[in-house]
């Protein structure tokens, strides 16, 4: 058995049998062992997860030293934490109402410009040729900067942002994804995207750019003016109101961003953290709505029904029961669609990943091309559409005018238009938007897929309700008086509810937009069939970019049903010990390697450290020195190595540091059970006990993850083949590692600094302290 420095040796787990597997025979047992996690399918073929994600624990740190900590607060001050935290929420709706009327104003100020530009050719009596190119020349122009800001300065503001926003809201980090570079680089490169023309909103974008101003009023020294218990637990608290407030703002529906949060969002919500979104979200919706009366010509500060939602109101909403029949075989066709669309996506996500990369020159060429693309083709249509001359846009019929157009207005057309649509062009404009939809998410541009979904699903559903109300209704002399709007509303929700699979969010989301709620029945059915008809065939966007895509150690609402029978996981690397009690196998608790670092930095000038023949000091370091903001000093081993090289035959007292709160499984729990407490509680890390109560291993996220393997066989049978013969490890301490004292933990050699390769000897942990009352585990 190969052993590691640090005073750490690797265990084998034993094989099982059947006399101690709740009935699971031999065969049975090794069969489930040849499920492939992805721990171990990551250890066989590289890392496959983004370069720098890491898992958040929101467990509470509960050491002796925390809870000496939390006694010397004082009580009185109570009050004014509380009202800090919800001046805080406050402060978080607004700065996102704030960005989202910025992007808003923008957008319209860019597109006011791009149609002058048009114009003025038009003006100026030139070929068609010459507005040709100044068309597309303005388009390319403005989706280079929305590149630029992508492929050279911050790549994680691709995208909408909602996949990781997911992940950071359910305890999987990335550097950056929160950080001030990636909300101008958001916002800014938004506005440029939506103003080139491309097929992209503003909504998801600004889901991300609520949850990242979240972030940062997290920063406002909560840890001296709220104090959280768990300061993990109270930043992803703050995250995910402003991702709400970020829903909210875009659409003005605090209700359905709420649900929002509730659905895509995190997965351990309860009354009090929704009342916190619900504040926030209700903040972010007044700025938003402030903005839109003055925008419409209207007094400002009126509010109310005069104040124009989002995508209209209808004037008429009446519908027949026997219409539900056919809006039923509108969300069938939403969900294929969707699924389709996904499909699609994912294989030309992969082709990207493989042979474009995510920043430099060759993205950035992508985006020119894509670009280019589209719009030439936008111009064109409705060019060879009329007497094939230069044209404006104000020219135009209403069909060819959503070639032109902004998503958000062609989809209010489609919503409100009185008019018949030409089907021809209306039949190109969908099938188009939903190819260039495709192709532009994912490249590197902020994009979001809000917009783009409904627009498309709309022009498929104003299809669908002209050809009721012509052929069906008209030659038949049916009943029925279908009206193309409402069809176009329940195209767009069946054709989102199909690609991204959000339900009961999407459906508040819309009947706030469009200031109806008699029509929530049709809606409801609409995304709940589309949703069923999605599943059946693929994951949802969001998710498959997640789990398929960039191989995120992300846990999903649900495990994989072979996880039932599972049982036997793989070793891994990870960033918290156990520590167990002095000649015994017994845990005493957990000890991070964040603290573990701090109080090797700290350790000396505290006077932590001591001889083997003093007396173990009583002082330990404050508890405000171990949470500090400041950056490590040591980021690799070797550096610590050489920070405490003249204090290597000292020991120091990890008593009062350990998490004596660590929740634990037995050896023979399912992975079923695993999975759902990682996910319903937030965890990092889960050491697993044997039936005598021995540390035989700890069990981290990519071990409850089973692999997807497409591509490589060969790894895949050298894998099996290993696991045919239960050769199964994990980390713990070695005995010899603590001294032979009563108290746990009482004395631990500083050689121990090597244990930090634990960690597979790659880079430790970039974490920057402030861990609270949970530490960064």
């Amino acid at each position: 058995m190969r052993h590691r420095r640090g005073g750490v040796r690797h265990v084998q787990l034993p094989h099982w049998n059947s006399e101690v597997s709740n009935g699971v025979s031999d065969e049975e047992s090794r069969a489930a062992h040849n499920a492939l996690t992805f721990a171990r399918w990551e250890e066989k073929t590289g890392p496959k997860a983004p370069h720098g994600c890491e898992s958040v624990s929101y467990e509470m740190y509960n050491s002796e030293h925390y809870l000496e900590h939390l006694r010397r607060q004082d009580e009185a001050k109570q009050f004014k934490r509380g009202a800090a935290r919800w001046l805080f929420l406050c402060i978080i709706g607004l700065g996102a109402g704030l960005v989202a009327v910025f992007v808003d104003v923008s957008i319209d100020k860019v597109f006011e410009i791009k149609m002058r530009i048009n114009d003025e050719v038009y003006l100026s009596v030139v070929p068609v040729w010459k507005q040709y190119l100044a068309w597309v020349g303005t388009a390319m122009a403005l989706a280079s900067v929305a590149g630029i800001l992508v492929c050279y300065v911050e790549v994680l503001a691709a995208g909408s942002g909602i996949p990781e926003i997911k992940c950071y809201l359910n305890g999987v980090d990335f550097p950056s994804v929160v950080g001030i570079h990636t909300l101008l680089a958001k916002a800014v490169g938004i506005v440029f995207s939506v103003g080139a023309g491309l097929p992209c909103g503003k909504e998801g974008p600004m889901i991300h750019s609520g949850a990242i101003i979240g972030a940062m009023v997290s920063s406002l020294r909560i840890d001296e003016t709220i104090k959280p218990l768990i300061r993990t637990q109270e930043v992803r608290d703050l995250v995910a109101a402003g991702a709400a407030s970020g829903v909210a703002a875009a659409f003005g529906a605090p209700l359905g961003s709420v649900l929002f949060a509730i659905e895509e969002g995190t997965s351990h919500m309860n009354p009090r953290i929704m009342m916190r979104l619900f504040v926030a979200s209700s903040v972010a919706t007044l700025v938003s709505r402030l903005w839109a009366g003055p925008k419409e010509g209207l007094p400002v500060g009126l509010l109310g029904w005069r104040v124009p939602v989002s995508f209209g109101r209808f004037a008429n909403m009446d519908y027949y029961i026997l219409e539900f029949a056919i809006f039923g075989l509108m969300a069938i066709g939403g969900g294929l669609l969707g699924a389709l669309f996904n499909c699609l996506n994912k294989r030309l996500s992969l082709w990207r990943q493989r042979q474009v990369g995510p920043r430099g020159h060759r993205r950035f060429l992508e985006v020119l091309f894509v670009t280019f693309v589209i719009a030439s083709f936008n111009f064109l249509v409705p060019v060879l559409a009329t007497d094939g001359g230069p044209l404006m846009i104000e020219e135009l019929p209403d069909t060819l005018a959503l070639y032109w157009d902004t998503g958000t207005k062609s989809m209010k057309s489609l919503f409100h238009g009185q008019e018949d649509y030409d089907l021809r062009y209306l039949s190109l404009f969908a099938v188009m938007n939903f190819i260039f939809a495709c192709w532009n998410y994912g490249v590197g541009v902020p994009s979001g897929l809000f917009v783009p979904s409904l627009l498309t699903g709309s022009a498929f559903g104003r299809i669908i309700g002209q050809l009721v109300n012509t052929h069906l209704i008209r030659h038949q002399n049916l009943p029925l008086q279908a009206h193309p709007g409402t069809y176009a509303l329940i195209g767009a929700c069946a054709m989102l509810a199909g690609t991204a699979r959000i339900t009961i969010s999407l459906a508040m989301i819309l009947m706030e937009t469009c200031g109806e709620a008699e029509f929530g029945l049709p809606i409801f059915l609409a995304v709940m069939v589309a949703k069923w008809t999605g599943d059946y065939f693929n994951r949802g966007i969001y998710d498959l970019h997640i789990v398929e895509i960039k191989r995120v150690p992300f846990l999903e609402p649900q495990p994989e049903r072979d996880m039932i029978r599972l049982q036997v996981l793989a070793h891994t690397s990870h960033h918290a010990y156990p520590v167990l009690y002095p000649g015994t196998h017994r845990m005493a608790g957990m000890l991070s390697q964040i603290m573990l670092r701090r109080i090797l930095e700290l350790g000396a000038d505290q006077g932590a450290f001591y001889g083997a023949r003093d007396a173990a000091p009583e002082k330990v370091i404050a508890w405000a020195e171990m949470t500090s903001v400041h950056p490590f000093r040591c980021k690799t081993p070797l550096q610590y190595e050489k920070l405490l090289s003249g204090h290597m035959d000292e020991y120091v007292r990890l008593g009062p540091y350990i998490n004596r709160n660590s929740l634990f499984v037995l050896k023979y729990t399912s992975v079923y059970a695993c999975y759902q407490i990682f996910r319903q509680l937030g965890l990092r890390h889960l050491p697993v006990l044997g039936m005598d109560g021995r540390l035989v291993g700890i069990v981290t996220r990519k071990d409850l993850i089973l692999a997807e393997v497409e591509d490589d066989d060969s790894d895949r049978e050298e894998v099996e083949e290993e696991a045919a013969y239960g050769t199964y490890s994990a980390w713990c301490p070695r005995e010899d590692s603590l001294d032979s004292e009563e108290e746990v933990g009482s004395q631990i050699s500083t050689h121990s600094t090597q244990s930090l390769q634990l960690t597979s000897e790659r880079t430790l942990e970039d974490a920057v302290g402030g861990m609270g009352g949970a530490g960064g585990m």
